[in-house]
């Protein structure tokens, strides 16, 4: 018999993670949320969550100083894994699924075979809930979600460098695309262009911090400004044409958009200038920070 868990890093995410976890655990058997150094009111909302699922949100917490995100991802797994789960899947805080596949998405994640790992289009959502990217690199972008587990499977750190790798480590990538999936996993970080610009300026600053040696700036520079400056360039190399979402994306959620608030202050401000003032300008020279600065 499957069992079907979900990890959710997450810090500060009081704006959203009171729609996405709920919106997980409509199809999940057991969600657990590495809750890292909030202090928003997440945990408070976790909180209520677990008890209004009856016990099927597990709260991990973490102080660790830095965000270390193999080993956290590597935490969670560990204790999905406790739990006895069959299938791992990976929902960000910032992200929903399409309300339209989820009266699927459980028979899918069980036909999971050993080895693979199930993809779905990346829906980023632009400006507002009702319009996505169609086309260009946020169009087709796919994202990692699920896999059935295996003891090979797991997350570290790639000499050093603790960034940006969703699928699991161990064992070939070999991506399986559902071809029954019409909507995806909504990607909400694009919703507030504030909010877009103080994440990737944090992105950039802790790269420099953190591994001043693993990209040059001009790199750090090209890998998040597409995030910020393609949708006004409107390129096809970039992020391509708007399209309308589909009304069925939202429709299962009607009921919990009251606790998606897209305008609240980013927290990756505040940290922003805290590096600032700690590491000083000449540590970040050459670096785009969006205006967040």
């Amino acid at each position: 018999m499957s069992k079907i868990v979900c990890t959710m890093p997450a810090r500060n995410e009081a704006w959203i993670i009171g729609l996405s976890a709920r919106a997980v655990l409509m199809w999940c058997d057991l969600l657990i949320v590495g809750n890292h150094r909030s202090t928003d009111g997440t945990r408070r909302l976790l909180e209520e969550i677990a008890v209004e699922s009856g016990g099927r949100l597990l709260i991990a917490d973490c102080q660790d100083e830095q965000w270390e995100e193999m080993k956290h991802r590597q935490a969670l797994l560990d204790i999905a894994r406790n739990y006895e789960a069959t299938h791992i899947v990976m929902v960000d805080a910032d992200e929903v699924l399409t309300g339209n596949t989820i009266p699927e998405m459980r028979y899918v994640i069980e036909k999971l075979r050993p080895g693979q790992t199930m993809v779905l289009p990346w829906r980023c959502l632009r400006g507002v809930l009702d319009r996505y990217h169609a086309d260009g690199v946020w169009g087709t972008a796919e994202v990692s979600m699920a896999f059935l587990d295996e003891p090979r499977c797991h997350w570290a750190a790639r000499d050093g460098y603790d960034f940006h790798h969703r699928h699991p480590m161990g064992r070939p990538y070999a991506p399986w695309k559902p071809v029954n999936i019409t909507g995806g996993l909504m990607h909400l970080q694009f919703v507030s262009d504030r909010r877009l610009r103080a994440k990737q300026a944090l992105y950039k600053m802790l790269e420099v911090i953190r591994w001043p040696d693993h990209m040059s700036l001009d790199k750090v520079n090209r890998m998040y400004n597409v995030a910020v400056y393609g949708f006004e360039q409107l390129t096809i190399a970039s992020c391509g044409a708007l399209a309308k979402t589909p009304t069925e994306w939202w429709t299962a959620y009607a009921d919990l958009l009251e606790y998606l608030h897209c305008d609240a202050e980013p927290w990756q401000e505040a940290e922003c200038k805290r590096l600032y003032s700690q590491y000083g300008p000449a540590k970040f020279a050459g670096l785009d920070l969006f205006g967040v600065i």
